[in-house]
């Protein structure tokens, strides 16, 4: 999820987006190789490479991640998607509805984020009439998401793709995020959650601190253990194999996988609720 910081309106300057302060969706950007990124977000990932130097290795893992997940997804005959703090469109790599449209031609996706820069650009680059919606909105907000006039483009008898890739470690445990993205589940019969986590365990405290106190200015983040985000976000439901693993060893296209350092996401395929019959290809 992306995080907006618009300028406070007793200033001169009243609702228009502050470019000074940085946002999650561009210091993803910046690390996945983008150019939709200013001084202030690159600023926040050279701090964080500091400790983590690997950062962006982990970050285009991530990504690669997602492209591979949604293609395997759209493959068992996945029609209709919804991507959870998508982010800005990737540099250099397909769009959720570029990927699925490849395997079923009425292909719908709904893509949220409350970053207002993240859906200027989503409604230029993400538009495809009758196909695509853009909603923004905190994608925390299950009724508000599901409630949007876009996501009428939804329908909730039909199996879907749910995507919440690099979202839930922006969300503290008490808030209940697992919680939150069954709720969506919840709300169709059946379909995959593409899942994944920043993942904290492998760092030693002193690292984990300063990497979430460098992070600070951008937004509050929670990297967990993976057996913490097993429980939190995946138990009860089928995971595909190979589990839940580093991102870019995923089913990946290649032998060897990307070196992301320790500083890394976890990242999972799961199958939730029921279907007639299980989608073709799903394993």
């Amino acid at each position: 999820m992306s995080t907006a910081r618009v300028a406070s309106q007793d200033t001169p300057d009243e609702g228009r987006y502050d470019f000074s302060t940085p946002s999650i969706a561009r210091v993803y950007n910046a690390a996945t190789g983008g150019k939709d990124n200013l001084l202030p977000d690159r600023n926040v990932l050279d701090k964080l490479q500091e400790t983590a130097p690997k950062l962006p290795e982990a970050a285009m893992a991530n990504l690669e991640f997602v492209t591979r997940a949604t293609e395997v997804v759209a493959a068992a005959g996945i029609h209709q998607w919804l991507n959870l703090g998508c982010g800005l469109p990737p540099e250099g790599y397909e769009t959720t509805h570029a990927t699925v449209v490849r395997h079923h031609e009425g292909a719908r996706v709904v893509y949220v984020d409350n970053d207002k820069h993240v859906t200027v650009h989503g409604r230029v680059f993400l538009d495809v009439p009758g196909a695509t919606g853009v909603i923004e909105e905190d994608a925390w907000n299950v009724d508000e998401v599901l409630g949007h006039q876009e996501a009428g483009l939804l329908d909730p008898s039909q199996p879907i793709g749910i995507i919440a890739t690099a979202l839930a470690h922006f969300k503290p445990a008490a808030e209940d995020p697992g919680g939150i993205l069954r709720r969506y589940m919840a709300h169709f019969t059946f379909g995959y959650l593409i899942f994944s986590h920043a993942r904290s365990d492998l760092l030693s405290p002193e690292e984990l601190k300063r990497m979430i106190a460098d992070y600070k200015r951008t937004a509050d983040i929670y990297p967990r253990p993976r057996d913490v985000i097993q429980k939190m976000f995946l138990n009860g439901l089928e995971l595909l194999e190979p589990g839940l693993v580093e991102a870019s060893t995923w089913r990946p296209h290649i032998a060897v996988s990307r070196d992301v350092g320790r500083a890394h996401f976890v990242a999972a395929v799961a199958r939730f609720g029921h279907a007639e019959a299980p989608a073709r290809g799903a394993a």
